[in-house]
């Protein structure tokens, strides 16, 4: 049995074939969800790993080696929590700060390639964030300036997107920060930069290059 098929049986077996479930678990476009099923689209080793780390009950070494069965017999340890109690004040939220900038061509798919351990983490403000971002480059300032920190928040693209507000794409070519607008045809969405000038010229991207896009609701910077 190949990966794709492994891949497939697993978001039957625990996603009752959902789909839309299955992507939102790993993260990702119900799109790129529904590829890594198909025989013969390519399935790289971290995200093979994000896989086992997002589905903990499934055997490695079936998963990876065609041996045992597809479920471990022990139960998986359960997750902490994002909220962590402090004081008599009540809670606080706590999110992984991505060890990387939000910016195009310097990372691509963090999603499956950045473990939740790996990261230092920051207090949101706010509830119900997935991360946060550390800006980098003046193409989006003055609002969101170099050095700034987002919190972010992932988004079903398939559903709707608020067309003009500021989105992180996670792409095919790295992630970026920009402005989304409806793009020229219905399968691409256009991104604009903030800063006026001419240098930062919009592009656009295709919904088949996006593993996942991320709301921003709030920007933490330095005064």
């Amino acid at each position: 049995m190949n990966i794709n098929e492994k891949i497939a049986q697993i978001r039957e077996k625990i996603c009752g074939g959902d789909n839309k479930l299955f992507a939102q678990k790993l993260g990702v476009s119900e799109q790129y969800a529904s590829n890594i099923c198909k025989i013969g689209k390519k399935v790289g080793e971290k995200q093979r790993d994000h896989i086992l780390e997002v589905f903990p009950e499934i055997n490695r070494a079936w998963f990876l080696a065609d041996t045992g069965e597809m479920l471990k017999k022990t139960p998986p340890q359960p997750q902490l929590a994002e909220e962590k109690e402090f004081g008599s004040s009540g809670y606080m939220h706590v999110v992984p700060l991505l060890p990387i900038s939000a910016q195009g061509g310097t990372f691509n798919d963090f999603v499956t390639s950045i473990k939740d351990n790996e990261c230092e983490k920051v207090v949101s403000p706010v509830k119900g964030i997935d991360m946060a971002v550390t800006v980098s480059g003046d193409s989006m300032a003055p609002e969101y300036p170099n050095g700034c920190q987002v919190l972010i928040k992932r988004i079903n693209e398939e559903a709707f997107i608020e067309w003009g507000k500021v989105y992180v794409l996670d792409t095919c070519n790295g992630t970026v920060i920009k402005e989304v607008r409806r793009g020229k045809s219905e399968d691409e969405v256009e991104c604009y930069s903030i800063n006026p000038d001419p240098k930062f010229q919009p592009f656009s991207v295709k919904f088949d290059d996006i593993y996942g896009m991320y709301r921003v609701i709030m920007c933490m910077s330095l005064k």
